[in-house]
C-alpha cells in the first residue's frame, strides 16, 4: 500500500515530509465546486473528498490523502484570487480583520475513511495599498485561498493566529499525523 498525497502544493508536500512519510504526490483532477453544503465546514470537507475519491478510483489499494483550505470573511467565502483585481480587493477586504480559516480533510483506504476539518482564526493588520498592489504582481498570492501564505509576504502583516497555524498552510500536521499513524499500526 503506498500513501498518497492528491496535491500538488508544495506547502502540503513540505508538510508530508517534516511527517517522515514517504508519500508519493498524484495530484486530483477534480473541480473545485460543489453545489450545496450546509456549512463551511461541510464545503471544506466536501471538497477535500471530492479531490481524494479522484484520486482513489485509480489507486484503490492506497491510503490517499486530500484536503481543501478556504478563507472564511463573514457570509464570503475567499477561494483563490482569479486576477490581480480580486487578489487586491481580497486582501483589502482581509485587513485589519479577523477571518476564519478551515481546512477539510479525506483519508480514504478500501477499508477506511475519515473525512474531518480543522479551523483557525487570522488577525491581519493594517496593510499598504501600496503593498498589496505590489504583492498582486507576484506568483505567490495566485493558488492560496484568500490570495495569502501565512508563511509568506503577507505574514509580516499577521497579528496572530489562534487556533492550528497548519490549518492556514492547508494541512493540520498534527491532526493527520495521528490520524494516518493510528491507521498504518491497525494494518501492521
Amino acid at each position: 500500500m503506498k500513501l498518497i498525497l492528491a496535491s500538488k502544493s508544495p506547502r502540503r508536500i513540505e508538510i508530508m515530509k517534516e511527517l517522515g512519510f514517504d508519500f508519493e504526490v498524484i495530484p486530483s483532477n477534480a473541480d473545485e465546486f460543489v453545489d450545496s453544503y450546509n456549512s463551511n465546514e461541510d464545503l471544506v470537507m466536501a471538497l477535500a473528498k471530492k479531490k481524494g475519491d479522484s484520486v482513489f478510483k485509480d489507486h484503490r489499494d492506497d491510503l490517499i490523502l486530500s484536503f481543501d483550505t478556504l478563507v472564511f470573511l463573514g457570509d464570503e467565502v475567499l477561494g483563490k484570487p482569479q486576477n490581480y483585481e480580486d487578489c487586491v480587493r481580497m486582501l483589502q477586504s482581509l485587513e485589519n480583520k479577523k477571518h476564519l480559516v478551515i481546512t477539510g480533510a479525506y483519508i480514504k483506504a478500501k477499508d477506511y475513511e475519515d473525512l474531518f476539518f480543522s479551523e483557525c482564526f487570522v488577525h491581519i493588520d493594517h496593510i499598504e495599498l501600496s503593498d498589496i498592489e505590489t504583492y498582486a504582481k507576484t506568483n505567490e498570492p495566485y493558488d492560496k485561498a484568500g490570495g495569502y501564505a501565512v508563511q509568506g509576504f503577507i505574514g509580516r502583516y499577521i497579528d496572530r493566529v489562534d487556533g492550528d497555524f497548519f490549518s492556514v498552510i492547508g494541512l493540520p500536521k498534527a491532526l493527520v499525523y495521528k490520524k494516518v499513524t493510528d491507521y498504518l499500526k491497525k494494518k501492521c
